[in-house]
């Protein structure tokens, strides 16, 4: 079974690479297989620069996008029937891309935040949550010292427990609202690691990530579908891939265009574990404010 999926990864990335030029190629090749290898040296550092780079692998992050995407997309279908069509697809998604740990945990924890997203329950979620990440450590306890366990962790828990109470501090409507809550409820948990583990903060991450978000599960989607049939017919591969390629320029032209303005990147000073606590102390206490303030709001007169 794994060497049949190694070998359909490997046939859909000769398909791609034969069809697109770069960094198109590996573009989609990260999103749609994790692929973290044939970047070009100066998109790379574009992605690096604009808060991209974890886009393009297969993330905790991501995969949550995609989950929520479906969940939206498959609204008519009775509750749970919907539920379990996402976990399906996610499975045989995490296969596609290879089940090594990071993308298992990344899909396990992603497919919890769902629980907050279809049932709107996010205290349920939150609890189901902690229990499979105590679960995951008592089975592999030298995961938490990852850095790819790390970020899927404060990503999720961002998604479960920041997001809800940004839609109700910030009402409205619009096509990038949710790209945009979703960015900064995870950019919220996770840039201070990141700032931690490499020195560096992306100011204009928010804003690159919510322009370019919406396209990661259309991307996904398409960018499977077209490879699928490209396993078929592989002398056409260009013109198959044309409907991705369209979404991929529109990515890599933001991402570009982005970092060549030169602004909002730049180093910090290294600083202490104990300082990373702090920030998340304070943190907590804020949302613990801002629920409590949103609960006193909402209740009847």
């Amino acid at each position: 079974m794994m060497d049949f999926l190694a070998g359909l990864r490997e046939s859909i990335a000769e398909f791609v690479r034969s069809g697109l030029p770069e960094p198109h190629a590996s573009l989609l090749l990260g999103i749609i297989l994790g692929v973290k290898s044939g970047f070009p040296n100066d998109f790379y550092e574009a992605l690096r620069v604009t808060g991209t780079l974890h886009v393009v692998v297969v993330s905790g992050f991501n995969i949550t996008v995609i989950i929520n995407t479906l969940a939206h997309l498959l609204v008519f279908i009775p509750l749970r029937l919907r539920f379990f069509i996402t976990l399906l697809l996610i499975t045989a998604f995490v296969l596609l891309v290879g089940a090594n740990p990071p993308v298992v945990r990344a899909a396990i924890m992603g497919s919890i935040a769902l629980l907050g997203t279809v049932l709107g329950r996010q205290n349920d979620a939150l609890r189901a949550f902690l229990l499979a990440v105590i679960l995951m450590l008592i089975f592999q306890p030298s995961w938490v010292g990852e850095l790819s366990f790390q970020l899927s962790f404060l990503a999720t828990l961002g998604l479960i427990v920041v997001f809800p109470l940004l839609d109700k501090a910030l009402p409205g409507k619009g096509f990038l609202r949710s790209d945009l809550l979703t960015t900064l409820a995870a950019q919220t948990t996770v840039w201070p690691l990141l700032a931690f583990k490499f020195g560096t903060i992306s100011l204009i991450s928010p804003v690159v990530n919510t322009l370019v978000l919406w396209t990661i599960p259309i991307i996904t989607y398409i960018g499977l579908v077209t490879s699928t049939i490209g396993l078929v017919i592989k002398d056409i591969s260009a013109l198959i891939l044309v409907p991705v390629r369209i979404f991929l320029d529109y990515f890599i032209w933001i991402v570009n265009w982005s970092a060549s303005l030169k602004i909002g990147y730049f180093e910090v000073s290294s600083f202490s574990v104990a300082v990373l606590v702090f920030y998340f102390v304070v943190l907590g206490g804020g949302l613990w404010f801002l629920y409590q303030h949103l609960t006193r709001v909402q209740k009847p007169a």
